[in-house]
């Protein structure tokens, strides 16, 4: 067993626990995408919960078996533990362990899994879409239900030598505000790379909801949302909140019997195929005071060159434009022949 951090190792010293006073994690390594088998030579951290956040304290290498143990542990309400395995550069926790003088001793099982890097398996289940609405922005809440069916946990691959993996690629609007994550781990592991929300987080086995809401500015006249679907989807679903049926347009089927509030459209039949796209037409934005009296200045100035140009026009086309010795040559016609008789 390594002890890693200078804090912790220095509660151990303090202690003096001996293997037979102390607690004791122990357990096996498993892999979760091989029915279960052993993991030998595998990685083992042990992290403690210390000022409020866990720390790695100790690592270890399974046996051939795939067994591990950290032995002369620290006991006590204070001390919380969590052992976690690593495979393929991934990190696998386990359960949170607490041991005590009456319960010195754990047993906790680590499951790994195989990686998958290639032919992204992740579906979308669920994908429930809110549209706020306000004069001049659509704030927009999202939920994916992500699934990865496979036994494997999705890695991706990079597209590049010296590029890093993209698993999922989030396609909403470029021009969006701060986006915002229910869970914070999210918010850590996407980023914005060419006006895109990315991320190479791993995807294990199972589903789980990706939560986030965003803001969209109008600033051409209208407010509308449109994206594309991230992966292929089973059931999308977009409510739009507080806006007259006749100013809504979607490509999804109206939904009828919805809250008075709100106008529901949602997908029917098969599942919709990456990049199908989503279009909601949310109709004119009304337009404030400043804009209009731009525009009627606009209008009035149009206005005064047509007439001026009118004017022009209409007195080179006027008789008394043409008195004069020489009107009939400026005007391109011959003069008449003077008799002499």
């Amino acid at each position: 067993m390594f002890l890693v951090p200078v804090a912790f190792t220095l509660v151990l010293a303090v202690s003096d626990p001996s293997p037979s006073e102390g607690g004791v994690i122990r357990g096996r390594v498993v892999n979760g995408s091989r029915n279960d088998t052993p993991c030998g030579q595998t990685e083992v951290i042990l992290r403690a919960q210390v000022e409020g956040e866990f720390a790695p304290v100790a690592q270890t290498v399974t046996d051939l078996e795939g067994n591990y143990q950290f032995a002369g542990l620290p006991v006590g309400a204070e001390y919380l533990y969590l052992p976690g395995a690593n495979r393929d550069e991934i990190h696998y926790p386990g359960r949170r362990v607490g041991l005590t003088s009456s319960h010195p001793t754990a047993y906790v099982t680590l499951e790994v899994r195989d990686a998958l890097a290639e032919s992204c398996p992740l579906v979308i289940r669920r994908h429930e879409v809110v549209l706020g609405t306000e004069p001049d922005a659509v704030h927009v809440a999202e939920s994916l239900l992500v699934h990865n069916p496979t036994a494997a946990t999705y890695v991706g691959r990079a597209a590049t030598a010296d590029g890093v993996p993209v698993t999922l690629r989030l396609n909403i609007p470029s021009d969006f505000e701060r986006v915002t994550f229910e869970k914070e781990r999210f918010g850590r592991e996407f980023q914005v790379v060419h006006g895109q929300l990315v991320t190479g987080m791993p995807w294990l086995p199972g589903q789980q909801w990706l939560k986030f809401t965003y803001t969209l500015r109008s600033r051409s006249g209208t407010r509308a949302w449109q994206r594309t679907l991230d992966a292929p989807c089973e059931a999308i679903r977009v409510r739009v909140e507080h806006e007259p049926a006749g100013e809504v347009a979607c490509n999804l089927p109206p939904v009828a019997g919805g809250p008075p509030e709100e106008l529901v459209y949602q997908s029917v039949g098969a599942p919709l195929a990456a990049g199908h796209e989503i279009r909601v037409q949310l109709g004119r934005t009304p337009v404030s005071w400043p804009v209009r009296l731009r525009w009627a200045a606009a209008i009035v100035l149009f206005g005064l060159v047509a007439a001026a140009a009118f004017a022009v026009r209409r007195d080179r086309r006027s008789p008394a434009a043409g008195k004069g010795p020489w009107s009939s040559a400026r005007r391109g016609r011959p003069r008449p022949a003077v008799s002499l008789d």
